[in-house]
């Protein structure tokens, strides 16, 4: 019934409000023009440094748009005191392949931050080709996860400091020890590694971006995968 959605909706709403770590990024991609907006209340906005990704139909109707990138495109973060994460962080996207080029050292970055303290990408030849890799700083090294095909794939990652855990589509698929925390500063780019080599740019789509201060729990991954970063696809 029509009151039932309405409760429903309001308890959503209202748990969004109740997660263990702080949203301090949330690219949504649903607005126009050059510039990214933080739809998490920080200001960490991005812009286009190279090339120019665009806005395109999401997943589906309730997703509205997600950002495709060429290959040759990025958004840039500038670092900020709410990017400035110590120990326990955090992410979350929907992800779906544009292509798995070969050739080792091929690590196309989706998320990546200043001198690779946090690498999430697309290995198609590093290690193991058309699988989810993570890099944080050494700490661990670079870490094949899960393979993922081309279609359309909710991803979450999160660190506490002991062990980086990777959800794939809300399931626990993999974890790796860390030799110790870590503090995750600099410039974050979306698309790409921060510094370019031939191979580091991703080719595909990307929405529904998130970087939380702290940990997130399995649980708090599904309602994101299913209702969104901010509750907004009910």
């Amino acid at each position: 019934s029509f009151i039932s959605v309405i409760i429903v909706t309001i308890m959503l709403l209202f748990t969004m409000e109740l997660f263990s770590a702080e949203l301090v990024l949330y690219f949504p991609f649903d607005e126009t023009g050059d510039k990214v907006i933080d739809k998490s209340g920080k200001g960490n906005d991005g812009a286009y440094d190279r090339g120019k990704p665009k806005r395109v139909a999401g997943k589906d109707a309730n997703f509205g748009q997600a950002m495709e990138f060429d290959a040759a495109s990025r958004i840039t973060v500038n670092d900020s005191k709410s990017l400035t994460i110590d120990r326990e962080i955090s992410f979350v996207m929907w992800v779906k392949k544009g292509d798995e080029a070969g050739g080792v050292g091929t690590l196309p970055r989706m998320i990546s931050r200043a001198s690779d303290l946090h690498e999430l990408a697309m290995d198609s030849g590093h290690l193991k080709r058309g699988t989810f890799a993570i890099y944080f700083g050494g700490n661990p090294g670079w870490t094949t996860c899960v393979p993922v095909d081309m279609q359309w794939h909710h991803i979450a990652v999160t660190g506490d400091g002991t062990a980086f855990t990777t959800y794939l589509d809300g399931e626990n698929v993999f974890q790796v020890k860390a030799a110790g925390p870590g503090t995750y500063r600099g410039n974050l780019y979306i698309g790409s590694r921060h510094e370019l080599g031939t191979n580091e740019y991703f080719k595909g789509w990307l929405d529904e971006i998130g970087v939380f201060a702290g940990v997130l729990m399995k649980n708090e991954i599904v309602q994101i995968m299913n209702t969104g970063v901010k509750g907004d696809l009910l």
